[in-house]
Protein backbone atom coordinates (compact mmCIF):
# COMPACT_ATOMS: atom_id res chain seq x y z
CA UNK A 1 0.00 0.00 0.00
CA UNK A 2 2.84 2.13 0.94
CA UNK A 3 4.63 1.43 -2.46
CA UNK A 4 1.30 2.75 -4.53
CA UNK A 5 0.95 6.03 -2.64
CA UNK A 6 4.74 7.06 -3.22
CA UNK A 7 3.86 6.04 -7.45
CA UNK A 8 1.16 8.72 -6.96
CA UNK A 9 3.05 11.05 -5.29
CA UNK A 10 5.67 10.79 -7.61
CA UNK A 11 3.18 11.02 -10.29
CA UNK A 12 1.46 14.37 -8.99
CA UNK A 13 4.88 15.83 -8.26
CA UNK A 14 6.13 15.39 -11.54
CA UNK A 15 3.06 16.74 -13.13
CA UNK A 16 3.67 20.00 -10.91
CA UNK A 17 6.61 20.65 -12.44
CA UNK A 18 5.34 19.79 -15.98
CA UNK A 19 3.22 22.43 -15.52
CA UNK A 20 5.82 24.81 -13.66
CA UNK A 21 7.66 24.69 -16.77
CA UNK A 22 5.19 24.71 -19.31
CA UNK A 23 4.03 27.96 -17.28
CA UNK A 24 7.01 29.76 -18.91
CA UNK A 25 7.80 30.93 -22.31
CA UNK A 26 11.18 29.02 -23.28
CA UNK A 27 13.11 28.77 -26.24
CA UNK A 28 15.41 25.47 -27.18
CA UNK A 29 17.83 25.89 -29.57
CA UNK A 30 16.97 22.36 -32.03
CA UNK A 31 20.27 23.23 -34.40
CA UNK A 32 23.25 25.98 -33.32
CA UNK A 33 24.71 25.06 -36.84
CA UNK A 34 25.18 26.40 -40.24
CA UNK A 35 25.04 25.12 -43.68
CA UNK A 36 28.11 23.38 -43.31
CA UNK A 37 27.43 19.68 -42.37
CA UNK A 38 28.51 19.21 -38.29
CA UNK A 39 27.83 16.31 -36.40
CA UNK A 40 27.88 18.47 -33.05
CA UNK A 41 26.03 21.05 -34.53
CA UNK A 42 22.41 20.76 -36.30
CA UNK A 43 21.22 23.11 -39.00
CA UNK A 44 19.73 26.49 -37.80
CA UNK A 45 16.20 25.79 -35.78
CA UNK A 46 14.44 27.02 -32.98
CA UNK A 47 11.87 25.89 -30.33
CA UNK A 48 9.63 28.24 -29.07
CA UNK A 49 6.99 26.84 -25.93
CA UNK A 50 4.68 28.06 -24.04
CA UNK A 51 1.76 26.23 -22.02
CA UNK A 52 0.62 23.83 -25.12
CA UNK A 53 1.25 26.04 -27.69
CA UNK A 54 4.60 25.03 -29.66
CA UNK A 55 6.49 27.04 -32.51
CA UNK A 56 8.94 25.90 -35.11
CA UNK A 57 11.34 29.20 -36.43
CA UNK A 58 13.43 27.30 -39.46
CA UNK A 59 13.84 23.97 -39.90
CA UNK A 60 17.64 23.33 -41.05
CA UNK A 61 19.42 19.91 -41.47
CA UNK A 62 19.05 17.14 -38.17
CA UNK A 63 15.44 19.41 -36.80
CA UNK A 64 13.25 16.14 -36.84
CA UNK A 65 16.39 13.94 -35.32
CA UNK A 66 16.97 16.54 -32.42
CA UNK A 67 13.02 17.54 -32.16
CA UNK A 68 12.61 13.78 -31.23
CA UNK A 69 15.63 13.58 -29.04
CA UNK A 70 13.34 15.89 -26.80
CA UNK A 71 10.58 13.71 -27.17
CA UNK A 72 8.74 16.77 -29.30
CA UNK A 73 6.06 14.87 -31.55
CA UNK A 74 5.51 16.79 -35.17
CA UNK A 75 2.02 16.64 -34.19
CA UNK A 76 2.31 18.89 -31.50
CA UNK A 77 3.61 21.90 -33.30
CA UNK A 78 1.06 24.68 -33.79
CA UNK A 79 3.60 27.16 -35.96
CA UNK A 80 6.04 26.44 -38.79
CA UNK A 81 7.72 29.89 -39.26
CA UNK A 82 10.60 31.12 -41.24
CA UNK A 83 13.01 33.86 -41.15
CA UNK A 84 13.85 33.43 -45.10
CA UNK A 85 14.23 30.54 -47.55
CA UNK A 86 17.53 30.26 -47.48
CA UNK A 87 18.29 25.79 -48.10
CA UNK A 88 20.04 25.72 -44.41
CA UNK A 89 16.55 26.85 -42.68
CA UNK A 90 14.03 25.16 -44.74
CA UNK A 91 15.83 22.09 -45.31
CA UNK A 92 13.53 20.15 -43.18
CA UNK A 93 10.25 21.35 -44.12
CA UNK A 94 8.81 19.25 -46.55
CA UNK A 95 8.76 15.77 -44.42
CA UNK A 96 8.24 17.93 -41.43
CA UNK A 97 5.18 19.64 -43.15
CA UNK A 98 4.07 16.38 -44.38
CA UNK A 99 3.96 14.84 -41.20
CA UNK A 100 2.13 17.50 -39.61
CA UNK A 101 -0.50 16.80 -42.55
CA UNK A 102 -0.94 13.32 -41.50
CA UNK A 103 -1.37 14.10 -37.86
CA UNK A 104 -4.79 16.24 -38.59
CA UNK A 105 -2.43 19.16 -36.84
CA UNK A 106 -4.13 22.61 -36.82
CA UNK A 107 -1.14 24.47 -37.93
CA UNK A 108 -0.01 27.97 -39.18
CA UNK A 109 2.57 28.46 -42.07
CA UNK A 110 4.17 31.63 -42.19
CA UNK A 111 7.30 33.42 -43.39
CA UNK A 112 8.50 35.99 -46.42
CA UNK A 113 7.83 35.93 -49.71
CA UNK A 114 7.79 32.57 -51.21
CA UNK A 115 6.36 30.78 -48.48
CA UNK A 116 2.76 29.54 -49.91
CA UNK A 117 4.72 29.41 -53.15
CA UNK A 118 6.99 26.36 -51.85
CA UNK A 119 3.74 24.42 -49.66
CA UNK A 120 1.39 24.58 -53.39
CA UNK A 121 4.95 22.45 -55.01
CA UNK A 122 5.12 20.18 -51.99
CA UNK A 123 1.65 19.46 -52.45
CA UNK A 124 1.66 18.95 -55.99
CA UNK A 125 5.16 17.18 -56.39
CA UNK A 126 4.20 14.84 -53.15
CA UNK A 127 0.65 14.33 -53.98
CA UNK A 128 0.81 10.73 -54.69
CA UNK A 129 2.24 9.93 -51.67
CA UNK A 130 0.40 11.85 -49.78
CA UNK A 131 -2.84 10.12 -50.62
CA UNK A 132 -1.31 6.64 -50.55
CA UNK A 133 -0.57 7.44 -46.37
CA UNK A 134 -4.05 8.95 -45.96
CA UNK A 135 -5.74 6.60 -47.11
CA UNK A 136 -4.34 3.81 -44.97
CA UNK A 137 -6.80 5.62 -42.09
CA UNK A 138 -9.34 6.31 -44.71
CA UNK A 139 -8.62 9.94 -45.31
CA UNK A 140 -8.02 12.23 -48.66
CA UNK A 141 -5.79 15.07 -49.19
CA UNK A 142 -9.15 17.56 -49.21
CA UNK A 143 -9.35 15.97 -45.49
CA UNK A 144 -6.60 17.71 -44.39
CA UNK A 145 -5.73 20.75 -46.37
CA UNK A 146 -8.28 22.68 -44.63
CA UNK A 147 -6.46 22.13 -41.17
CA UNK A 148 -3.66 24.41 -42.42
CA UNK A 149 -3.07 28.04 -42.96
CA UNK A 150 0.04 29.40 -44.86
CA UNK A 151 0.69 32.86 -45.57
CA UNK A 152 3.20 35.47 -46.71
CA UNK A 153 4.49 38.06 -44.48
CA UNK A 154 5.24 41.45 -45.37
CA UNK A 155 6.01 44.66 -43.34
CA UNK A 156 5.31 44.92 -39.59
CA UNK A 157 2.28 43.09 -37.88
CA UNK A 158 1.59 40.86 -35.18
CA UNK A 159 -0.88 37.67 -34.97
CA UNK A 160 -1.46 34.67 -32.66
CA UNK A 161 -0.45 31.15 -32.12
CA UNK A 162 -2.37 30.07 -29.44
CA UNK A 163 -0.88 31.48 -25.91
CA UNK A 164 1.60 33.32 -27.68
CA UNK A 165 1.85 36.58 -29.60
CA UNK A 166 4.12 36.77 -32.75
CA UNK A 167 5.32 39.90 -34.46
CA UNK A 168 7.60 40.26 -36.91
CA UNK A 169 9.54 42.86 -38.85
CA UNK A 170 11.72 43.07 -42.24
CA UNK A 171 15.86 42.81 -41.42
CA UNK A 172 18.49 42.79 -44.31
CA UNK A 173 19.91 40.33 -45.43
CA UNK A 174 20.66 38.59 -49.11
CA UNK A 175 16.71 37.68 -49.74
CA UNK A 176 13.13 38.43 -48.25
CA UNK A 177 14.09 37.92 -44.51
CA UNK A 178 12.30 38.60 -41.08
CA UNK A 179 12.98 38.17 -37.09
CA UNK A 180 10.26 37.29 -34.80
CA UNK A 181 9.55 38.64 -31.58
CA UNK A 182 7.56 36.25 -28.65
CA UNK A 183 5.89 37.42 -26.02
CA UNK A 184 3.96 35.28 -23.66
CA UNK A 185 3.32 35.77 -19.70
CA UNK A 186 6.13 37.77 -18.89
CA UNK A 187 8.91 36.67 -21.20
CA UNK A 188 9.87 38.02 -24.65
CA UNK A 189 12.29 35.97 -27.10
CA UNK A 190 13.26 37.81 -30.47
CA UNK A 191 14.66 35.67 -33.30
CA UNK A 192 17.28 37.26 -35.46
CA UNK A 193 17.82 35.40 -38.23
CA UNK A 194 20.35 35.77 -40.53
CA UNK A 195 20.78 40.00 -41.12
CA UNK A 196 23.49 42.55 -41.37
CA UNK A 197 22.88 46.14 -39.64
CA UNK A 198 18.85 46.54 -39.15
CA UNK A 199 17.66 49.26 -37.31
CA UNK A 200 14.47 47.32 -37.67
CA UNK A 201 15.90 44.88 -35.31
CA UNK A 202 16.29 46.90 -32.07
CA UNK A 203 12.58 48.19 -32.50
CA UNK A 204 11.29 44.86 -32.44
CA UNK A 205 13.46 42.90 -29.66
CA UNK A 206 13.60 46.45 -27.27
CA UNK A 207 13.86 45.16 -23.59
CA UNK A 208 13.30 41.75 -24.36
CA UNK A 209 14.71 38.59 -22.28
CA UNK A 210 16.38 37.17 -25.36
CA UNK A 211 17.91 38.24 -28.06
CA UNK A 212 18.79 35.01 -30.08
CA UNK A 213 21.13 36.39 -32.81
CA UNK A 214 23.19 35.35 -36.01
CA UNK A 215 26.51 34.76 -34.82
CA UNK A 216 28.75 36.38 -37.69
CA UNK A 217 31.96 37.06 -36.93
CA UNK A 218 32.53 34.83 -33.84
CA UNK A 219 36.05 33.76 -33.46
CA UNK A 220 36.86 30.09 -33.82
CA UNK A 221 38.68 28.69 -31.43
CA UNK A 222 42.57 28.26 -32.23
CA UNK A 223 42.16 30.86 -35.08
CA UNK A 224 43.34 34.88 -34.85
CA UNK A 225 41.48 37.43 -33.15
CA UNK A 226 40.10 39.86 -35.31
CA UNK A 227 39.89 43.20 -34.28
CA UNK A 228 36.28 45.37 -35.19
CA UNK A 229 35.52 48.44 -35.17
CA UNK A 230 33.21 49.59 -32.00
CA UNK A 231 30.52 51.41 -34.70
CA UNK A 232 28.54 48.47 -35.82
CA UNK A 233 26.89 49.72 -38.54
CA UNK A 234 27.94 49.08 -42.13
CA UNK A 235 28.75 52.56 -43.43
CA UNK A 236 29.14 52.14 -47.18
CA UNK A 237 30.80 48.63 -47.16
CA UNK A 238 30.20 46.31 -49.89
CA UNK A 239 26.91 44.08 -49.10
CA UNK A 240 27.37 40.97 -47.15
CA UNK A 241 24.78 38.02 -45.50
CA UNK A 242 26.03 38.16 -42.12
CA UNK A 243 26.54 40.64 -38.70
CA UNK A 244 30.01 40.98 -37.37
CA UNK A 245 30.73 41.15 -34.21
CA UNK A 246 29.94 44.95 -33.54
CA UNK A 247 26.85 44.68 -35.56
CA UNK A 248 25.28 42.18 -33.62
CA UNK A 249 26.85 43.67 -30.04
CA UNK A 250 25.42 47.15 -31.42
CA UNK A 251 21.85 46.40 -32.07
CA UNK A 252 21.64 44.47 -28.67
CA UNK A 253 23.04 47.33 -27.35
CA UNK A 254 20.40 49.39 -29.30
CA UNK A 255 17.59 46.99 -28.23
CA UNK A 256 18.76 47.00 -24.25
CA UNK A 257 17.58 43.24 -24.21
CA UNK A 258 19.02 41.59 -21.61
CA UNK A 259 20.43 38.26 -22.67
CA UNK A 260 22.15 37.72 -26.23
CA UNK A 261 22.60 34.73 -27.53
CA UNK A 262 24.82 33.65 -30.26
CA UNK A 263 23.88 30.95 -32.62
CA UNK A 264 24.21 30.23 -36.34
CA UNK A 265 28.18 29.06 -35.97
CA UNK A 266 30.30 27.73 -38.77
CA UNK A 267 32.42 26.19 -36.70
CA UNK A 268 32.24 23.50 -33.33
CA UNK A 269 34.58 25.25 -31.06
CA UNK A 270 34.43 29.10 -30.40
CA UNK A 271 36.60 30.99 -28.52
CA UNK A 272 33.90 32.23 -26.12
CA UNK A 273 36.44 34.83 -23.97
CA UNK A 274 38.20 36.53 -27.67
CA UNK A 275 34.61 36.79 -29.15
CA UNK A 276 33.02 38.01 -25.67
CA UNK A 277 35.68 40.83 -25.62
CA UNK A 278 34.62 42.02 -29.13
CA UNK A 279 31.01 42.08 -27.69
CA UNK A 280 32.04 43.91 -24.87
CA UNK A 281 33.08 47.17 -27.45
CA UNK A 282 28.91 47.93 -27.26
CA UNK A 283 27.13 45.09 -24.96
CA UNK A 284 27.66 44.74 -21.56
CA UNK A 285 24.54 42.58 -20.55
CA UNK A 286 24.23 38.52 -20.29
CA UNK A 287 25.54 36.63 -23.17
CA UNK A 288 25.09 33.15 -24.32
CA UNK A 289 26.91 30.94 -26.48
CA UNK A 290 24.20 28.41 -27.91
CA UNK A 291 24.30 24.53 -28.88
CA UNK A 292 21.90 22.09 -29.98
CA UNK A 293 19.12 21.38 -27.24
CA UNK A 294 20.14 24.17 -25.22
CA UNK A 295 16.81 25.96 -23.37
CA UNK A 296 16.52 29.28 -22.68
CA UNK A 297 14.14 29.44 -19.53
CA UNK A 298 12.66 32.72 -18.14
CA UNK A 299 14.15 33.93 -14.93
CA UNK A 300 11.44 36.35 -13.61
CA UNK A 301 10.90 33.66 -10.92
CA UNK A 302 14.45 32.72 -10.34
CA UNK A 303 15.85 32.93 -6.59
CA UNK A 304 19.13 32.56 -7.64
CA UNK A 305 21.65 35.62 -7.38
CA UNK A 306 24.37 33.83 -8.77
CA UNK A 307 24.81 32.68 -12.25
CA UNK A 308 26.98 29.43 -12.25
CA UNK A 309 26.74 28.71 -15.84
CA UNK A 310 30.22 29.06 -17.26
CA UNK A 311 28.33 29.82 -20.70
CA UNK A 312 27.16 33.11 -19.51
CA UNK A 313 28.74 36.27 -19.43
CA UNK A 314 27.49 37.80 -16.67
CA UNK A 315 27.77 42.19 -16.03
CA UNK A 316 27.55 42.07 -12.30
CA UNK A 317 31.16 41.12 -11.89
CA UNK A 318 32.14 44.26 -14.67
CA UNK A 319 31.85 47.68 -14.37
CA UNK A 320 28.88 49.16 -16.23
CA UNK A 321 28.38 52.83 -17.90
CA UNK A 322 25.40 52.34 -19.21
CA UNK A 323 22.37 53.09 -17.53
CA UNK A 324 19.81 51.57 -19.67
CA UNK A 325 21.79 48.44 -18.96
CA UNK A 326 22.31 47.63 -15.44
CA UNK A 327 20.55 46.03 -14.31
CA UNK A 328 20.66 42.00 -15.75
CA UNK A 329 18.63 39.47 -13.95
CA UNK A 330 20.21 35.85 -14.24
CA UNK A 331 19.67 33.46 -17.05
CA UNK A 332 19.01 29.89 -16.72
CA UNK A 333 20.21 27.58 -20.19
CA UNK A 334 19.81 24.26 -19.40
CA UNK A 335 20.09 21.34 -21.99
CA UNK A 336 17.57 18.92 -22.71
CA UNK A 337 18.17 15.55 -21.01
CA UNK A 338 20.75 16.44 -18.74
CA UNK A 339 20.17 17.30 -15.16
CA UNK A 340 20.49 21.24 -14.51
CA UNK A 341 23.00 20.56 -11.41
CA UNK A 342 25.31 19.03 -14.62
CA UNK A 343 24.84 21.94 -16.39
CA UNK A 344 25.17 23.96 -13.73
CA UNK A 345 29.12 22.73 -12.95
CA UNK A 346 29.90 22.02 -16.73
CA UNK A 347 30.32 24.73 -19.57
CA UNK A 348 28.49 24.68 -22.21
CA UNK A 349 30.67 23.10 -24.90
CA UNK A 350 30.67 19.31 -23.29
CA UNK A 351 31.75 17.91 -19.77
CA UNK A 352 34.99 18.09 -18.03
CA UNK A 353 37.08 14.74 -18.93
CA UNK A 354 36.37 13.53 -14.89
CA UNK A 355 32.71 13.84 -15.56
CA UNK A 356 33.14 11.60 -18.46
CA UNK A 357 35.02 8.96 -16.95
CA UNK A 358 32.25 9.26 -13.43
CA UNK A 359 29.65 8.16 -15.93
CA UNK A 360 31.89 6.13 -18.77
CA UNK A 361 34.99 4.12 -17.27
CA UNK A 362 32.88 0.97 -16.62
CA UNK A 363 36.09 0.07 -15.47
CA UNK A 364 38.29 2.66 -14.17
CA UNK A 365 41.14 1.94 -16.51
CA UNK A 366 41.30 6.08 -16.27
CA UNK A 367 40.27 6.32 -20.01
CA UNK A 368 37.13 5.83 -22.67
CA UNK A 369 36.64 2.48 -24.86
CA UNK A 370 34.44 2.50 -27.84
CA UNK A 371 32.34 0.77 -25.98
CA UNK A 372 32.15 2.33 -22.86
CA UNK A 373 30.97 5.87 -25.18
CA UNK A 374 27.85 7.44 -24.96
CA UNK A 375 25.79 9.72 -26.52
CA UNK A 376 27.55 12.29 -28.67
CA UNK A 377 31.06 11.13 -27.58
CA UNK A 378 30.49 7.53 -29.06
CA UNK A 379 28.88 9.20 -31.72
CA UNK A 380 32.35 10.61 -32.77
CA UNK A 381 34.40 8.45 -31.09
CA UNK A 382 36.68 7.76 -34.45
CA UNK A 383 37.31 11.56 -34.92
CA UNK A 384 38.14 11.65 -30.96
CA UNK A 385 40.63 8.82 -30.72
CA UNK A 386 43.51 10.61 -32.66
CA UNK A 387 46.10 8.01 -31.82
CA UNK A 388 43.84 5.08 -33.23
CA UNK A 389 44.13 3.30 -30.26
CA UNK A 390 40.35 2.30 -28.99
CA UNK A 391 40.69 4.75 -26.11
CA UNK A 392 39.95 8.24 -26.01
CA UNK A 393 42.24 9.71 -23.26
CA UNK A 394 42.16 13.15 -21.29
CA UNK A 395 45.31 14.31 -23.75
CA UNK A 396 42.57 13.61 -27.16
CA UNK A 397 40.10 16.09 -25.69
CA UNK A 398 42.08 18.48 -24.85
CA UNK A 399 41.65 20.83 -27.01
CA UNK A 400 37.54 20.41 -27.40
CA UNK A 401 37.37 21.27 -23.79
CA UNK A 402 39.34 24.22 -23.78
Amino acid sequence: MKNHWVLILLFLGTQLFAQENNSQLTATIIGSGSPKYNTERSGPSVLISYKNTRILVDMGNGTQANLDKIDTKIKDIDGLLFTHHHLDHNEELAPIFIQSLLGGNRTIIAGPEQTTSIIDHILSIYKEDIDYRLSKSGRTLTDVTSKYEAKNLTGNNTFQIGDITVSYTPVNHTIATLAYRFDAGDTSIVISGDLTYSESLPILAKNADYLIMDSGGAIALGSKRKETKTNGKNNGAKEKAHVNLAESSQMAKESNVKTLVLTHFNVTDIDEDATTAELRKNYLGNIIYGEDLMTLQSSHNSTSSENSNSGVRNTNNLENTETTQQSVPNTKPVKQNQQESNSQKTKNTAPSFRKMLENMDTNNDGKISKSEAKGKLKENFNMRDKNKDGYITEDELTKRNR
